[in-house]
């Protein structure tokens, strides 16, 4: 077996790992059950891509993301490892081949979305493969106590009783408290799982607040301050757009990016960003996951997140070079009611889910028992016009429908234009032989992607016309009259969500939600959204440490860099008066034990000057309380 050290050198060209990476690769190769918690941008890819190419057979990698899925297949290939996914959207003659390729073939790393892993053929492909390793990325999906509850990972256990030998299983994610860790463990069954918990702690990352009446007139203010790429979130795809605009018209280098855009147009503008030609992208929360830009100086929320643990990942997405960044909130008293609101809208009322339900059912033109397993192209704007529904009511329908396993609403993604040969190549020569009109298309076809014999290959509709001297449509019309014959598969590209039934389609009457999945979930998400109120509201507490006690981490210091902590010091203190106060106080102190009162009246500086002063040494660990109620040093 091939050392990590030298995998990591040879494929990624990083001379050491970093963090926990170590620690959890071994605890892998060691065959452990290990569960791995890193913050956002800590590589956690690292961690099981190293591992599974150190070993011979092939390592299944669950992801509810299928855009990242693709994103780190791509790159893997681009390696030179051979890697595939398989998710919504893909026919059922692709995933075949797919898993063909990963049984027989040479594949080292198989993607697969969490809802793929019940269908049968699924199941019965992979007892006939070998495996080395089992990993559930952003394994926080298993919990309900968690942020992003998906039911489907609650089936990856069963995943287990369909491999050939025992596969140790490594779950990774970004944002799990004690709570959602135990519920990882216990939901996956994971034995004596080795446990690695990287510190979310970010010394070089500023947490501010502004509580403003005129966001986009501070936003402009700290864009000018804060040179260098920036994000700034929005919870409306609209409102990409506006402040965008805006920013634009302050002479601002912007863009804005929201999961409505084609793949073409997403794909541009997040590479000018990357390449700085864009300077701030506006962005809902569909941008950001997979990038790993180091020199992003400051993330700015215009609307507060949902979660703790959105607002985590989000924000982390800055400073990743560990140079000196911010994460900044601009907040006003409607925020609170806006975002209560939001929350009521998530979970609509029980008729209004059964009605969207059976107009889907209408829509596709199901009859009742049919539809399990089949997937629709589903346009949300179209749909909610055609039955006078709200987009935001369709939206959060299908999600509790999903979460109750009716069906699922995949992301919107780009599928390309992809063909594979179902003919044998002596088939196809003579058929190109009677058929002359079909054999300068079947030639050039078969010269640049010998490999369609094989697999699915992606194709240029474009060039391939301009190479045979056809219009595209041509091409398209030739294509699909060859897929008629069973010759090849022609599998066109598409960019929109699909909606895909998991069970057939049932009277609406007879639709159920779970109390976990309905009232369960509206009470964890409404204490989730109650944090980040109670966190943009405080004045007193470092925010660095509100957000690491939310996961459980206590061990730490007053940030120092945050808009509280600077508050708490320098308020009504020039640094000259703190440093004296300072001094002052903990050679007093020196010297024996006093009460508060002591230090306050004969403190011959301004009362609240040393009271702030007083709060600033106790929240530090500078000065501390003894059981008799006196201050002394710590």
């Amino acid at each position: 077996m091939t050392k990590p050290e030298e995998i990591l050198r040879q494929y990624w060209g990083y001379d050491q790992f970093r963090g926990l990476q170590s620690n959890i690769v071994s605890s892998a190769l060691e065959g452990n059950d290990t569960l791995g918690l890193m913050p956002t941008g800590g590589g956690k890819s690292i961690c099981f891509q190293v591992p599974g190419m150190a070993k011979e057979d092939i390592t299944i990698v669950i992801s509810p993301l299928i855009a990242l899925m693709i994103d780190q297949v791509e790159n893997l290939q681009k390696r030179g490892i051979k890697a595939i996914a398989i998710y919504t959207g893909m026919t059922y003659r692709e995933i075949d081949v797919a898993l063909d390729n990963c049984v027989y073939g040479n594949t080292k790393f198989l993607y697969v979305s969490p809802e793929r892993l019940t269908s049968t053929l699924f199941r019965e492909r992979v007892k006939k493969m070998n495996v080395s390793f089992l990993v559930v990325d952003e394994a926080h999906c298993i919990s309900q106590w968690g942020h992003d509850f998906r039911p489907s990972y609650l089936k990856i256990k069963e995943l287990k009783d369909f491999l050939k030998q025992k596969t140790p299983v490594l779950a990774l994610t970004a944002t799990a408290n004690k709570l959602v860790q135990k519920d990882i463990v216990e939901q996956l069954e994971l034995e004596n799982p080795q446990v690695f918990k990287q510190s979310f702690y970010r010394e070089n990352l500023g947490y501010l607040v502004f509580h403003e009446q005129n966001k986009e007139q501070r936003l402009a203010q700290i864009l000018t301050k804060a040179k260098g790429t920036s994000i700034v979130y929005v919870n409306t795809r609209k409102k990409t757009m506006d402040i965008s605009n805006y920013l634009k018209s302050k002479g601002f280098s912007a863009d804005y990016y929201h999961g409505g855009l084609n793949q073409q147009t997403r794909a541009k503008k997040q590479q000018e960003w990357i390449n700085d030609k864009t300077r701030v992208m506006v962005s809902t929360n569909a941008f950001g996951m997979g990038i790993d830009k180091p020199d992003v100086r400051v993330v700015v929320h215009l609307d507060i997140p949902q979660s703790p643990e959105a607002y985590f990942q989000e924000a982390g997405r800055a400073g990743r070079d560990g140079k000196r960044a911010y994460a900044t909130i601009l907040y006003q008293e409607s925020d609170k009611l806006d975002l209560l609101n939001m929350h009521e809208l998530s979970f609509p009322e029980i008729d209004q889910i059964r009605k969207v339900y059976n107009a889907l059912g209408n829509y596709f033109q199901l009859a009742i028992g049919s539809g399990e397993g089949e997937s629709f192209v589903f346009n949300i704007g179209e749909f909610g016009t055609r039955y006078n529904m709200k987009p935001i009511i369709i939206y959060n329908s299908l999600k509790l429908l999903e979460a109750n396993e009716y069906l699922s609403l995949s992301e919107a993604i780009y599928h390309p234009t992809t063909v594979k040969a179902l003919a044998s190549a002596k088939d196809l020569y003579e058929y190109q032989v009677k058929n002359k009109s079909f054999d300068l298309v079947l030639r050039v076809l078969m010269r640049n992607h010998p490999g369609i014999f094989d697999s699915y290959k992606k194709i240029d509709i474009t060039s391939l016309a301009k190479e045979t001297q056809k219009s595209t449509k041509e091409i398209d019309e030739i294509l699909t009259k060859l897929t008629k014959l069973e010759l090849i598969d022609y599998v066109p590209s598409h960019d929109s969500p699909l909606l895909t039934f998991l069970a057939p389609r049932v009277n609406e009457k007879t639709i159920r939600l779970s109390k976990e999945t309905y009232k369960d979930r509206k009470d964890i998400t409404l204490n989730q959204i109650n944090t980040m109120i109670a966190y943009c509201e405080t004045k007193h507490i470092c925010r660095s440490r509100i957000l690491l006690s939310y996961f459980d981490e206590s061990d730490f210091k007053n940030c120092g860099i945050c808009d509280v902590c600077i508050e708490n010091k320098r308020t009504t203190l020039n640094n000259a008066d703190f440093e004296q106060i300072s001094e002052l106080i903990k050679q007093k102190l020196s010297s024996g034990k006093f009460t508060l009162k002591d230090l306050v009246y004969n403190s011959p500086f301004d009362e609240q000057k040393t009271i702030k002063v007083i709060r600033f040494l106790l929240d530090n660990s500078i000065i501390k309380y003894n059981s008799n109620g006196l201050l002394g040093l710590n």
